[in-house]
């Protein structure tokens, strides 16, 4: 099976794009010898897994200290199409710039929930996509910001994560790095956003808004006034990833989706109305 590719793709496309495959598909997991797969789930199971704090697709459940969210919820299902326990997968936690980092040096190492970007693509193996993703430029309404072009975001003191797709974009549209207030949580930008330490961030909208009632602060006093990109999230790996793994894990990814299960997913974790 080959990834699937974005490349000059609008958002609503993709999602149709895995289903399309999905359809004329004639290799699902189940199909397959068990004797072949085995080798294959091993290496899958000695992966390591890194995720970060960025809901609603990757968090620490306050009640259980257990990781959870769409992206880990749709992954265990991934796992339990290919006969794999939760049990033998350590899913970690990181700072998004440290797993960041790993994924790209370290064979191995599976990184989630990533966006989507075609610079990226380059450096590392995607599967996917698992759920659409808008990257804005947030700020607080009272501040009355209109942004026509990207060159009016440098008057501004905006808050990003390390390495996030955030960062990234707004270097890419031209913003001076130095201008940049990198932090190394998403929780921690909201927090300074509200405490009017900066004048925006540059971030995911859904897991911006997440972060805003974690911290109790109002969401509905904030507004994107400029948005970086349409894309999607999915799952990434290292550049050296045999492609066997690749294609057993998009396979089973396939299987849920055309069983529901991935739409399922979405609509609990508020996603699916994203991409209708």
């Amino acid at each position: 099976m080959s990834l699937i590719h974005y490349k000059k793709s609008p958002i609503e496309y993709f999602f149709a794009a895995l289903v399309l495959w999905l359809s004329v598909s004639t290799c699902a997991v189940a199909e397959e010898e068990l004797s072949d797969l085995v080798p294959v789930i091993q290496k899958i199971k000695h992966l390591n897994w890194i995720t970060e704090e960025y809901p609603p697709f990757n968090y620490l459940d306050p009640k259980t200290g257990k990781t959870t969210g769409f992206s880990v919820e749709l992954l265990l299902q991934i796992f339990t199409k290919l006969g794999i326990s939760d049990q033998d997968i350590n899913i970690k936690m990181n700072p998004w710039a440290r797993g960041y980092y790993k994924v790209l040096n370290e064979p191995g190492t599976a990184l989630f929930s990533t966006t989507y970007t075609e610079d990226r693509l380059q450096k590392m193996k995607f599967i996917g996509p698992i759920a659409p993703n808008i990257i804005a430029v947030i700020a607080a309404k009272s501040s009355q910001l209109s942004i026509k072009s990207p060159s009016e975001l440098n008057n501004l003191n905006i808050g990003v994560v390390r390495e996030d797709i955030g960062e990234q974009l707004l270097i890419k549209q031209g913003i001076n790095p130095e201008s940049l207030d990198r932090l190394n949580s998403g929780l921690s930008m909201v927090k300074k956003l509200a405490s009017g330490r900066i004048d925006a961030v540059g971030y995911a909208h859904a897991t911006t808004q997440l972060l805003f009632r974690k911290a109790k602060i109002n969401p509905d006093n904030f507004e994107i006034i400029y948005v970086l990109k349409h894309s999607a999230m999915g799952y990434t790996f290292h550049n050296s990833t045999d492609a066997k793994i690749l294609e057993t894990l998009s396979k089973a990814l396939g299987e849920l989706s055309v069983d529901g299960t991935l739409a399922r997913l979405q609509a609990k974790y508020g996603l699916a109305a994203a991409h209708e």
